[in-house]
């Protein structure tokens, strides 16, 4: 997988990290600790439902509201609203299809004074019209006592439905998961107590009721239809599909926990790395013959993959090697041109290079401050790529492969991509179905354990070989030594020409801003005559500025390219009432 798709799937994962708890935050500007629902059904087929809910709201708020949905053939009435403590101005707006109640809150009798980081008990009574369907063979009160279109979790819920006889009364609740307790407390009245009820999550009671128990009227919902069957296998149905959910969605949590642990078991099946028995800190001088090339291929990032310290190394090689003189160099500009000396005995990632370069040439002059404000991002990008397959090409992978051993890398991306797509599946899974916020937890950690073995460097599940380590560590030895002043100071290179080498494998390591800053504090330790610096190309170029404004130059392209590559009978649920409120 190319770094691009792997950059994207990380900026996602951090995306995702930002909106999940707008997405899955359980309140919103207020939280809900307790409410109470008591329902009154008499028995012309219409009810008196109080709800006192009681919100800790965070922050200035106008007020709260409650919307009630309502069917075609029933209404609300008769609407009270009382606000212990506070004041309030009721506003009542009557739609088809629900009912919204807003409460204007004030803290003084004048009305002037919003609440502000309060806990509001309100209570909502009303008078609910045709609540009760009457079917030809049994009547049903189906009910959603707490709606889901609330923002906030309710800590504790408490319900009493009151019937004028429970005789030969069926009941159900949908679904039975947040009950404590439901029992009838005396002949008419059923109580439950429910916690933990998640946000938007809905709570239904259902009831069936022999028909006798009400009255003849016209107040209930006709339906005239034989039901009493039909809504009793419909909850044995339901029941058994929420068990058989319940079911698969152990076993698959129990798959996605162990799936977490993955990449842990390649990592220790191919990643453990061999003991060898060097051991040194230290390198005092490059440990091999290799080219710049090659060390940046196999030492830095990804084992077998380019970075940009690679295309850097390589011009300060040219430079060094006199394919190119220094015209100037300051802090603000170098410019470099191009030598006579014959390109016959340049690779063909080296002359890519030169024939890149000479596109901006300007009387023969290169600047490297003309390159950064003239260069296409885009052209840019589509070289680089184009040149790091090149300079592949030029590669011994019969040598990177005799160093390293990337099968147990193979594998962690195979896994990886399919713990990402399977997470993705099982995400949207979960936004269709009532799952749990473990569930989708758990489904997001499983994308967000697979985007990050995505992006580690192959190292992590890859394996050295004895002989490949040895040669990674010998390099992050002379890393350590190029890098620390103080190893500089009392082990320095042996000459300004051996220096100026230093500088371009420090480059190829991504380390030459550390090490130039070594060769400049070393030389005015030991006053050393800016004279010398001329021994050394590189040296040269980079004491006056010039390792700076080039890699300066090509990261604000890069930076640049970045940016611009970056929109009749209900089925279980189906009851009358729910809806939600909030603040305003």
């Amino acid at each position: 997988m190319n770094n691009t798709v792997k950059k994207f799937l990380v900026m996602f994962t951090i995306s995702l990290f930002l909106l999940m708890p707008v997405a899955f935050a359980d309140d919103g500007d207020y939280t809900i600790p307790e409410a109470n629902v008591d329902i009154n059904i008499s028995d012309d087929g219409t009810a008196i439902i109080t709800e006192t809910i009681t919100q800790d709201i965070e922050g200035s708020v106008n007020g709260v509201y409650r919307e009630i949905p309502i069917a075609e053939g029933q209404s609300i009435s008769d609407v009270h609203v009382t606000t212990p403590g506070y004041y309030n101005t009721p506003e009542i707006i009557t739609n088809k299809d629900n009912v919204k109640i807003k409460v204007w809150l004030y803290k003084d009798p004048t009305k002037t004074q919003k609440i502000y980081d309060d806990k509001v008990t309100v209570t909502y009574k009303y008078r609910f019209n045709r609540l009760v369907k009457m079917h030809n063979d049994i009547a049903e009160f189906q009910y959603l006592t707490w709606g889901n279109q609330w923002d906030s979790r309710v800590d504790k819920l408490t319900t009493t439905i009151t019937l004028p006889s429970n005789e030969d009364v069926q009941t159900w609740n949908n679904p039975p998961d947040y009950v404590d307790e439901s029992t009838w407390i005396n002949n008419t009245t059923l109580k439950t107590q429910l916690s933990n009820i998640p946000s938007h999550t809905a709570y239904e009671q259902r009831f069936l009721i022999p028909k006798t128990t009400f009255k003849p009227g016209d107040k209930f919902i006709t339906t005239g239809l034989d039901a009493k069957d039909k809504i009793i296998q419909d909850q044995e149905k339901y029941l058994s599909d929420r068990e058989f959910k319940k079911t698969v969605s152990t076993i698959v949590n129990t798959i996605l926990g162990l799936l977490l642990f993955v990449p842990f078991g390649i990592y220790a099946l191919f990643g453990r790395e061999p003991k060898i028995d060097y051991k040194s800190e230290y390198e005092y001088d490059t440990p091999t013959d290799d080219s710049p090339l090659f060390v940046n291929n196999v030492v830095v990032g990804n084992v077998g993959e380019f970075d940009v310290n690679a295309y850097n190394a390589t011009i300060l090689s040219l430079i060094d090697r006199k394919y190119y003189n220094i015209i100037a160099s300051n802090a603000n500009d170098t410019i470099i041109r191009r030598s006579s000396k014959d390109l016959t005995d340049l690779k063909k990632y080296e002359r890519d290079i030169i024939t890149f370069l000479s596109s901006f040439e300007r009387n023969n002059d290169i600047s490297f401050n003309y390159i950064k404000d003239n260069c296409d991002p885009t052209e840019y990008t589509s070289f680089i790529s184009n040149w790091k397959q090149t300079a592949e090409s030029e590669i011994s992978q019969q040598k990177v492969d005799s160093y390293f051993d990337d099968k147990g890398s193979t594998i962690l991306n195979i896994t990886s991509g399919l713990m990402i797509a399977l997470s993705v599946i099982l995400f949207i899974f979960t936004m269709f179905m009532d799952e749990s916020f473990f569930n989708i937890i758990l489904v997001v950690l499983m994308f967000v354990v697979g985007v990050m073995t995505l992006s580690i460097p192959n190292t992590f599940a890859g394996r050295w070989t004895p002989e490949g380590k040895q040669f990674h560590d010998k390099w992050k030895s002379f890393e350590n030594y190029i890098t620390d002043y103080s190893m500089i100071k009392d082990y320095p290179p042996a000459s300004i020409q051996v220096w100026g080498k230093y500088l371009v494998y420090a480059t190829a390591l991504g380390c030459a801003k550390e090490v130039s800053d070594n060769m400049f504090n070393y030389f005015k330790s030991v006053n050393l005559s800016e004279d010398n610096l001329y021994q050394s190309d590189i040296v040269w170029f980079s004491y006056y500025g010039g390792l700076n404004n080039m890699t300066t130059s090509f990261s604000h392209i890069e930076a640049a390219a970045n940016s611009s590559s970056s929109g009749g009978i209900s089925s279980v649920g189906g009851g009358f009432g729910g809806g939600g409120g909030g603040t305003f």
